[in-house]
């Protein structure tokens, strides 16, 4: 019997602070239940495929009964190391990571964990159809490939191109293997938690005329992931799925279609530092000597209120709206206008402080 379940995404262990988070959690070993908790890791731990080892060797250490994990777009860029022991592409890198969680029990498929609870990891990658919404009025902002790292860092084999779908097809095609069996194993009472490090639904991120990089949404989702979450729902009675997903460092928990979708992002010290509340949901931070808990004793935990999720309940969306808001448009025409050219961004998060530039006051 499971007691509770806890999530967290975009760990990125090279921050020091982070990697000290990881190594703070609270030794659940000897506690009375704890030994029956199970962590969800959802992606961006590291590009250094050693640094994840140690992280899910940490988890393992702080004695949760299980660890399940998948990998973000940070475990598919590559670097010095990929080179010296002979790694070509990401593909064969995400290979080895999935080949070392096997090695040390790490779970990267789904599996049942209790009495009627499912957990899911769900491979993913981004592709730029993901994002469907109108462009909002800004033709000085560069397209996606001259801004965002991934394709800078991430090396895919000449039959798979990130310019096109061909790389979301290929992650998602890593869920294949016992997907028709577990989906026919799952009765309609019992409670799926998926997780992924991507998006499955457009409406989990900030609309474009907020953003200081509009077209974030074309790195950020995959068609194919929201595909599977559809699946699992038909499964299951309304209210016993819920989604995990990561990558664009935003607190979130929001119902959609009677799904629910949380991130808990670690995210790193300068968001913290910069956007407090935009991070935060229930009473995650990365000061807590806890991940996100998501289930206990047999519910779903309700209640984590977070900050964009909370507008959304208010405010519904309008992506028809294509004019910039001012601090959006401010900040393009300083970064991208006449004499200025494309930056390269490290990730989803950095090209905004709370992805709108919202002065935060806690």
């Amino acid at each position: 019997m499971v007691d509770r379940v806890f999530v967290v995404s975009d760990v990125h262990v090279d921050a020091t602070a982070n990697a000290a988070w990881v190594r703070g959690l609270r030794d659940r070993r000897g506690c009375a239940g704890a030994g029956r908790d199970v962590l969800c890791v959802g992606g961006d731990v590291s590009d250094d495929v050693e640094e994840v080892r140690a992280a899910l060797e940490e988890f393992q250490a702080r004695g949760f009964a299980e660890v399940f994990y998948t990998f973000g777009n940070h475990e598919c860029w590559m670097n010095a190391e990929d080179e010296r022991v002979g790694r070509e592409t990401s593909v064969s890198k995400i290979r080895d990571l999935l080949a070392i969680c096997e090695e040390m029990g790490v779970r990267t498929r789904p599996g049942k964990v209790g009495d009627g609870l499912w957990i899911a990891p769900l491979h993913s990658y981004h592709h730029r159809g993901f994002d469907t919404e109108p462009e909002v009025d800004a033709p000085e902002v560069p397209p996606v490939e001259r801004v965002m790292n991934d394709f800078r860092f991430a090396r895919w084999p000449d039959n798979l191109s990130d310019m096109t779908d061909d790389v979301a097809r290929w992650c998602d095609g890593l869920n294949d293997h016992g997907w028709d069996e577990f989906v026919a194993s799952i009765e309609p009472g019992d409670k799926v938690l998926s997780f992924s490090h991507f998006l499955p639904r457009l409406e989990l991120i900030p609309e474009k005329r907020m953003l200081f990089y509009p077209r974030l949404a074309q790195a950020s989702g995959s068609e194919f992931l929201r595909k599977r979450v559809d699946t699992l729902k038909a499964r299951v009675n309304e209210g016993n799925l819920t989604h995990a997903f990561g990558h664009t460092h935003f607190g979130w928990n929001q119902t959609l279609d009677g799904v629910r979708y949380v991130q808990a992002a670690l995210a790193t010290p300068s968001e913290w530092s910069k956007r407090p509340r935009s991070l935060e949901i229930g009473e995650f931070t990365n000061l807590s000597e806890e991940p996100l808990c998501v289930y206990e004793h047999g519910e779903f935990v309700e209640g984590q209120r977070a900050m964009w999720s909370d507008y959304y309940a208010a405010n519904e969306r309008a992506p028809e709206d294509v004019e910039l808001l001012p601090h959006a448009r401010q900040f393009i025409r300083q970064r991208w206008g006449p004499g200025r050219r494309a930056t390269v961004s490290s990730d989803a998060s950095s090209l905004h402080p709370g992805a709108t530039g919202v002065v935060e006051r806690r």
